[in-house]
């Protein structure tokens, strides 16, 4: 059975060598619930992109909205392209799991990146997103839900993406709120479709909006 340490550096490794090549992939539309959370923030508002990628495409669209955009990701390659790709953008190498921020963000975006996170992981980063958001803030988080419903998420939990082998869990909606609410979130937004591409293939894509009261 894999371990949370195991989750990290299995991950850290394969998105290192996956980084150049998801640089150039088809990242899809930006959905309602992205441009609600936008339209939610205060002018030029602190936003902390979790699991920031190559910058593409949630800190670049908010940098060019005159936000000041803080990015972690636990991919150094990931880190190196996002500070091209977005110079006006702060960006990090840092796992999500030693997320260390306090009442700092008007607003949190964390887009599929809470996928490459076992339950417990899950929990712990929950609590450390909100513990970064300041009173009235805001979160949005995208998530794949499972395909099939029959399927034990976590034994399909390692999976192959763009070559490499990492872990990546679905996550139902009920599995979401269970974990968010009670840390004090309320939930403003949910959106729900099917998305394809020849990256990813078929993703059952769940959208939340929440706000920290």
């Amino acid at each position: 059975m894999i371990t949370e340490v195991d989750v990290v550096s299995l991950n850290k490794l394969a998105w290192d060598r996956v980084a150049e090549r998801f640089n150039k992939a088809n990242y899809g539309k930006i959905g309602k619930v992205f441009k609600s959370f936008c339209d939610s923030l205060p002018d030029r508002g602190s936003i902390l992109d979790v699991g920031c990628g190559t910058g593409k495409p949630f800190a670049a669209l908010l940098a060019e909205r005159n936000f000041e955009v803080v990015g972690i990701d636990v991919s150094s390659r990931m880190v190196e392209i996002a500070r091209r790709n977005v110079p006006l953008g702060k960006f990090r190498e840092l796992s999500m799991t030693n997320l260390d921020y306090r009442d700092e963000f008007d607003g949190v975006v964390s887009s599929f990146s809470m996928l490459l996170l076992s339950p417990p992981l899950f929990r712990d980063v929950a609590t450390r997103i909100v513990r970064s958001l300041r009173r009235g803030g805001f979160f949005y988080l995208a998530l794949n839900e499972p395909l099939d419903n029959s399927v034990d998420v976590d034994e399909e939990a390692l999976v192959e993406i763009m070559g490499e082998k990492m872990y990546s869990r679905a996550y139902t909606q009920k599995e979401v709120e269970d974990v968010f609410e009670p840390l004090g979130l309320r939930q403003l937004d949910f959106h729900r479709e099917i998305r394809r591409s020849k990256e990813f293939g078929e993703e059952h894509v769940i959208e939340f909006l929440f706000k920290r009261t």
